[in-house]
């Protein structure tokens, strides 16, 4: 019954937009011709020219619709498999076209995740599809992943030199934006190693409240200041309780370069939070195995640095093709599950002249557990002392068309817990943008 009454408000908002923009008179004389069925962006396509003239007074809107198989095929502690996937709104306000409120932006966002949990059985640490455990690791779960406002001053327009000062509600992986990986599992790789340093996920929660500050060259940032509420409020607004329990803060700097001719970028950053852990406490995008064996004290001022490299080897334009990256983190150990992380691997787009927008990833990352973690569990449930998680991933992404794109992806995983052997995952992701 939910499901039916979620559909039938994303048809009624669907259709409420299309009159809108219906209604709104349109200063252009002859809209341009739209791309036929199989080479349009979305499959409900332009909606008969209102989508166009949404975007004109300032309203952008995307729908994907994820869809994800995976299994243990070999190793692991079980052979296992699930079916789920994710619905996803996006919702851009450019207020200066819609109430002249020069370089104002609201960005709305909702995630729905549907389906079986979050595959289990490879005796891991870390969660083999990233994309189904937001806003909920199982069932169906709705939420408001984003909801901010960001304001703009311009610096000097011409170089692309901006400050940008921004509050409200995050989905983090919505900030990492790379061309070779990142994307939240509905992009790019599947496995949450290759999308983010696992070391920052003791300081930065997935969906949170907080503000940024962001000093933007050539319209991409440059320096970034962040302040959040250390706690995870994916199914809350989390607004009664704002920073009750501490705050997550931290600098980043993200340094252009042109190494051999082609676009490269270095990035570095770090992030301390004032809340009192133990390496034993939840974080939802980690299997933490445990309990203690002993007490452990909380303990205040949990940090994180981490790095990162990208290098095209490949460059036809701007975000057009392919090449190397790499990421090493650090973290405390007497507070994070994972006190070592790093992963190093080729991806882009355009591996094949004739197929130019499709996808593809290779990456290899290493996970460590804190020594704390691993010396305060029982070893006979485990098999004994917890091992660096070691893993690799393959995915391919076949672009259709513009708005039907299948995936296949393949995941080797070294577990953590000594009794399980080796596992091999093999997926598929099917994604229809609308």
């Amino acid at each position: 019954m939910k499901r039916i009454t979620w559909l039938l408000f994303l048809f009624a908002g669907f259709f409420a937009l299309q009159s809108f923009a219906q209604e709104v008179p349109d200063s252009a004389s002859v809209p341009p011709p739209e791309p036929d069925f199989w080479h349009q962006e979305g499959l409900t396509g332009h909606w008969g020219g209102a989508r166009t003239k949404l975007e004109k007074k300032g309203v952008e809107t995307e729908f994907k619709l994820s869809q994800f198989y995976q299994g243990v095929a070999s190793g692991g502690l079980e052979k296992s498999s699930e079916y789920n996937g994710k619905f996803q709104t996006i919702f851009k306000f450019d207020l200066g076209k819609l109430a002249g409120w020069k370089f104002w932006q609201v960005d709305f966002r909702t995630e729905t995740r549907f389906g079986g949990p979050m595959l289990g059985g490879t005796g891991a640490i870390s969660p083999v599809n990233t994309a189904v455990i937001i806003p909920g690791a199982k069932g169906t779960v709705f939420s408001i992943t984003s909801l901010n406002v960001t304001k703009a001053f311009p610096v000097d327009l011409k170089e692309g030199k901006l400050i940008a000062i921004s509050a409200g509600r995050y989905n983090l992986l919505d900030l990492l934006v790379e061309d070779f990986f990142t994307g939240g599992g509905t992009e790019k790789f599947f496995h949450i190693a290759q999308i983010g340093p696992l070391t920052v996920l003791r300081q930065v929660p997935l969906i949170t409240n907080g503000a940024s500050f962001a000093y933007l060259r050539k319209g991409e940032p440059f320096l970034t200041f962040t302040v959040l509420d250390p706690n995870d409020h994916s199914t809350d607004a989390g607004l009664s309780e704002l920073f009750a329990d501490g705050v997550s803060a931290g600098p980043g700097i993200y340094i252009p370069a042109k190494h051999f001719g082609k676009t490269a970028k270095h990035s570095f950053g770090t992030f301390i939070t004032t809340k009192k852990y133990t390496p034993f406490d939840e974080i939802r995008q980690v299997l933490i195995p445990g309990p203690p064996i002993r007490q452990i004290e909380k303990k205040g001022g949990s940090w994180s640095v981490n790095y990162a490299f990208r290098q095209y080897l490949v460059e036809r334009g701007k975000k057009e093709g392919w090449g190397l990256f790499a990421q090493v983190s650090l973290a405390d150990k007497a507070t994070s599950p994972i006190d070592r992380f790093a992963t190093v691997g080729i991806g882009g787009n355009g591996l094949f002249k004739n197929r130019p927008h499709d996808e593809f990833g290779l990456a290899y990352s290493y996970t460590n557990l804190s020594e704390d973690l691993k010396d305060n569990i029982e070893l006979i449930r485990h098999g004994g002392k917890l091992l660096a998680e070691h893993q690799a991933e393959l995915f391919y992404n076949l672009h259709l068309t513009p708005w039907f794109r299948l995936t296949g992806d393949l995941q080797y995983i070294r577990p953590t817990r000594p009794i399980a052997e080796p596992a091999l995952v093999p997926g598929g992701r099917l994604q229809i943008r609308f």
